[in-house]
Formats: C-alpha cells, structure tokens, sequence
C-alpha cells in the first residue's frame, strides 16, 4: 500500500513527507483520505505535509468522536478505497448542487490534465482573446456540432472563466476520437487572429491512464471471480447453469484446484430483477415481490462455498435510489444476505490483496454506445477504454443515466485500477488497455423479449475468474449442460 500512495500523489504531481505518509497509512481507507489532501491542497503547492494530514483527519472524523468507541468488527476481505456515493448535502437547491457536482469533475480531472508537457502554460478560456499564435485551455465539451457543409467539428468548450467556440477540422488527429458531451479535455488551439475567424484545435488531450503503469500483483496465485446481472426474479433466470457454477466452485467440476483458490466472488449489479423497471415487466417475472426476490438472492449466494467472500455492487434494477453514484443495498436488505456477502455503493474501488478493482455496472453503456461511432454492446470493453480515457464512468448529463447532485463526482475514475469491471451489457468481454484488465462480467439471465426488442444478444453463465498473481483470466463457460475452462474468453 505504501507504494500505491507513493505513485498515487506522484500522479497527481504531489511529493508526500515520509511522515504524512505514515499517518495516511493509519486511517482505515488511506486513498480516500489521499484523495481529499490532494483536493484540499490545490494547485498553489506541490507539498503534503504531516499537519495537512492532522488537519484532514481531524476534519474528517465524527462529531462524536467522544462517544464510547463501537464493538470491534471483523474487517472486509477488501480493502475499500472509496466508493462513488456520498451523503448529499443539505440545503442546496438542484442547481447549485449540480453546479458543485460538474465543478468537482472539472477540478479533479483538470488537476490530472495541468503539467502535462503537451499542454504546456494552460490558460484559462477568458485569456484566449489576448493570447496569440498558440495557446492550451483545459475545458469541459458543453456542445458538439458539426458543420453542415465539410463536416467539422465545431466544439464549444468552458471552465469557470467563460466559454469558447473551437474548429477541429475533418481527418485531422484532433477529431479522430470524437469529443462527448461533458467530457473534459485538454487542447492545444491556434488562436484566429480575425474576429470572424475561429481558433483551430490542433491537438486534443484527455486525462487518460498514465503509463507506463507499476503493476499490483499478490505474490502467490490468489483468485477471484467476477459475475453480473443474476436478475433474480426473472423467469428468464437460468437455474441449471448456476448450479453447475456451484457444482464447480464446491470443486466437484473439471479443476478442483482452480475452485479452491477462489477466495471472492464480485457481483457487478442487478442482483434482482426488480420491480417495474421496464414497460410490462411483470410478464417476465417468477417472483412479483421484490423483498422476496431479495430472499431468494440470499438462497442463490449460500449455496456458494462459506469460505467465499461475496462483493455485490447494485444496478438499475436493484432497490436503491437509481440516480448514480448509487448507495449500497438498504441496511433491512443487506440483513437478510449472508454474513460473507459485503454490500457497497455503484460504482466503488477497493483493493483485492492489494490489486486495485473498480467496479460499475455500466448503465452508461445505454448513453455512451449511441454516441460513440461503431460502439455496441456486443463489444463492451471498447466502451470501457473510452471511460479509461475521459477518466469518467459516465459524464453525460440529461441522457439514460440519471446523476445525483452530490458535491463530489463519485464517477471520476480516480486513482486508476489494476481491473475495471462492469456489467449491464448482457455479455462477456476481456480486454486490456494500458496495463488495466478489463471484464464486462456475464449475465446468469437468458434473453428476455425486451432485450430482444433493444437488439441485446446476451452471452449468459460465463464467469471470469482472475488470477490477482499476473492478472491472466480463466472462462467458466456453464453454458453447454456443464463446465468448460477456457484460457482468455
């Protein structure tokens, strides 16, 4: 962990005391902790200090911090770095809360984009009216345009200065990756020097993932399993290959040794089916009440081996608030589930033996596949590398993702994982992009007539079970009447 901290603050462009470092290491979620030193201390100096520490943890305790000190609990197999939902503040209208929000996402992503040698003396929008021959802003994309004639792009970018209106002229390197609504970037423009004539992007830069990358890795063979979308509930849900996942994991399969290094289980969303999620739902149902689809939830995760420890982060149909970040499952829920299953928020990064996963159930797919040329869900992992970029799970505003106004983005990818893991799609993807793995985990729910009228061919009862010593992925297929390992997908 001391490492991670290390090159952590040195992504951020942060040098950390040795002994700052030593008090981090104490609190019991140490980046998280990070993450609000590097808010609180800005761009005005590249120091962490000891007292900034003190200062921060003192902030961050309880008001009843003098209270006698709760019953010890046994620690989570995980390590949670932070989770993406926080507790709204009061007293805010809508739109200043929004207002917060976006002003999170542009600090934390444009803290990652300053320093950067290709957008060398960034200056804000409003100085770009003195500036000239070349200049680099660092803005959000608040409209997206082409030209009716030749088909450039005309982008309209703004930070808390002002606005301006950009051409990124057709083929070029600048316009190859289209830019998204609400997305923030990074562009070096040459200023129009005429007042008709506008500033011409030359390049265009996103906070992306650094490399190269120091990877995390356990030291010995420690496995985990990845799987999504049970739908709980569903008549669709597919009873007989699940058991023979379970057969497999009790060791009664092909690879006993395999299945015994199987420590965590991650569930990436819509552990039940829900209830009135979509129009005429409830034809496509076997369970029509939702705790009781909950109670069946907890029937389906004991037949897995004790031994196990169950991660499960909600989607959009399970019984929390579905504007994202989500919470994790209600406390009268999350009692009703084994003692070994930990509910925590959508999305949420935690630690795995000191490999780094963030987990998202993905419903950003259904806004970000419509905008992103030649993207399906079929091929969910190229999705997935276009979060990596924007550093962003999900930015766009007023489509099929509904945000909430939270004073802080819980959806900026930040720090960045060893293996990011999503879900929503239906199918089954393994991918890697710059040292990060990438799992869209399977679906255990057959095709439903509304996937059917969305163009959704799901790929269902595959699970992904990593090897957290070199990240290599063995594919348990129980699609065939029995289990079948693959190497790789």
């Amino acid at each position: 962990m001391r490492e991670h901290l290390v090159a952590y603050f040195e992504s951020h462009r942060k040098l950390v005391e040795s002994s700052a470092l030593q008090l981090i290491l104490t609190s019991p979620q140490p980046l998280d902790l990070s993450r609000a030193l590097i808010d609180s201390a800005g761009t005005e100096s590249p120091f962490v200090t000891h007292a900034m520490v003190v200062e921060m943890m003192a902030q961050r305790a309880p008001a009843s911090s003098r209270a006698p000190a709760p019953a010890p609990v046994a620690p989570p197999p995980y390590a949670l770095v932070s989770e993406g939902y926080s507790t709204p503040a009061a007293g805010r209208g809508p739109l200043e809360a929004y207002g917060e929000l976006f002003a999170s996402r542009f600090a934390t992503l444009s803290r990652m984009l300053r320093g950067r040698p290709e957008l060398a003396n960034v200056r804000p929008i409003h100085d770009l009216a003195r500036a000239e021959g070349r200049a680099a802003v660092i803005g959000m994309v608040r409209d997206v345009r082409q030209t009716p004639e030749k088909h450039h792009i005309l982008l309209t970018l703004e930070d808390a200065s002002g606005s301006i209106e950009l051409l990124a002229p057709r083929g070029t390197e600048a316009a190859r990756t289209p830019f998204l609504p609400d997305e923030v970037v990074g562009v070096v423009v040459q200023v129009g020097r005429e007042r008709d004539r506008l500033s011409r992007v030359l390049s265009a830069h996103r906070p992306d993932v650094t490399t190269p990358r120091t990877p995390r890795r356990t030291a010995t063979p420690e496995r985990v399993a990845f799987l999504s979308d049970l739908h709980i509930g569903s008549k669709s849900f597919l009873a007989e290959e699940w058991a023979s996942f379970v057969e497999f994991l009790h060791g009664r399969g092909p690879d006993p040794a395999l299945a015994a290094e199987i420590r965590q289980v991650v569930i990436a969303g819509d552990l039940v089916d829900g209830i009135g999620i979509y129009p005429n739902q409830e034809r496509d149902l076997a369970i029509g009440d939702v705790l009781e689809q909950y109670a069946e939830l907890a029937r389906r995760l004991r037949e897995l081996p004790a031994r196990m420890e169950i991660v499960v982060v909600p989607g959009n149909h399970d019984a929390v608030c579905p504007a994202e970040p989500q919470p994790g499952l209600p406390p009268e829920i999350r009692s009703s589930l084994p003692e070994n299953v930990h509910s925590i928020s959508n999305p949420s990064t935690f630690a795995l033996g000191g490999v780094v996963v963030t987990a998202y159930h993905g419903r950003s797919f259904d806004d970000l596949i419509p905008a992103i040329p030649g993207a399906s869900y079929a091929r969910p992992t190229e999705v997935m590398k276009r979060m990596l970029t924007m550093r962003h799970l999900a930015p766009m505003y007023g489509g099929r993702t509904p945000l909430a106004p939270l004073a802080r983005d819980g959806l900026v990818i930040d720090p960045s994982p060893d293996i990011l893991v999503t879900g929503h799609a239906h199918t089954y993807g393994i991918d890697q992009y710059r040292g990060v793995l990438l799992l869209n985990a399977s679906t255990w729910q057959a095709e439903t007539d509304y996937q059917k009228m969305r163009n959704i061919s799901p790929v269902p009862a595959h699970c992904a079970v990593v090897d957290l010593s070199d990240l290599t992925v063995t594919t348990v297929d129980c699609t065939e009447g029995r289990v079948v390992l693959r190497t790789g997908a």
